[in-house]
């Protein structure tokens, strides 16, 4: 797993975000127009996984910083596995999205690795609740790019060093991270059974780990 003594002393290189650039220079234009063709209920999956997997990197931003960022972000992902497997209750989620909008951390350049993780984090559940309300079909594109970012932001800072696009596809953790979205593509165009949600969690846990190798504790 990737080590991160730099998560709270050190800024970050600034990193010009290409959004869906990043994603086809990564990953090729077959994954783009993979993600791109998932059915709305397989965006709001897939950008709900890459959150829940994102939540260690917030949580521990949030009680580093004597917050309770954490403890909402927390609710609202369970809120959204719950209502996603079993559509058993009403939930206005343009409050929830609205409040949770309120408690996002906005950070620039300047500040430490830890604030623009846990602010990515919370961007991408702000766009899981999008796919939920809009269906604009680009949420899952999106929140693959917040992953990224995280992961490459986490490496230049790691490594000091301003990286090319030639040469972040060739670091490791890019590679990871490549492997496990194209993985999670691939488990959600397989048939919808009674395993789905198990599996689809099961990788959103990601062994205890999040994007950039933070422990979830307890």
């Amino acid at each position: 797993m990737l080590s991160f003594p730099w998560l709270f002393t050190h800024n970050v290189i600034p990193v010009i975000q290409k959004e869906s650039l990043y994603i086809i220079m990564l990953f090729g234009n077959l994954f783009y127009k993979k993600i791109n063709g998932l059915a709305n209920w397989q965006q709001t999956l897939f950008a709900l996984v890459l959150t829940t997997r994102m939540y260690p990197n917030l949580k521990l931003y949030s009680e580093t910083n004597s917050l309770d960022i954490h403890k909402t972000f927390k609710k609202n992902l369970d809120l959204l596995w719950d209502y996603l497997e079993f559509h058993e209750h009403q939930i206005d989620f343009n409050e929830l999205q609205a409040e949770f909008l309120e408690l996002t951390p906005e950070y620039n350049d300047e500040d430490n690795l830890g604030k623009i993780t846990a602010s990515l984090a919370c961007q991408a559940l702000l766009i899981t609740f999008d796919s939920i309300l809009n269906h604009t079909k680009k949420e899952a594109l999106l929140a693959s790019e917040k992953s990224v970012v995280t992961v490459i932001k986490y490496l230049e800072v790691r490594d000091n060093t301003l990286y090319t696009d030639e040469q972040i596809v060739e670091q490791d953790a890019i590679q990871a991270e490549l492997d496990f979205q194209m993985k999670l593509v691939d488990l959600l165009n397989h048939k919808r059974n009674e395993h789905t949600f198990e599996n689809l969690k099961e990788m959103a846990e990601n062994s205890g780990f999040s994007n950039i190798g933070i422990p979830i504790s307890d």
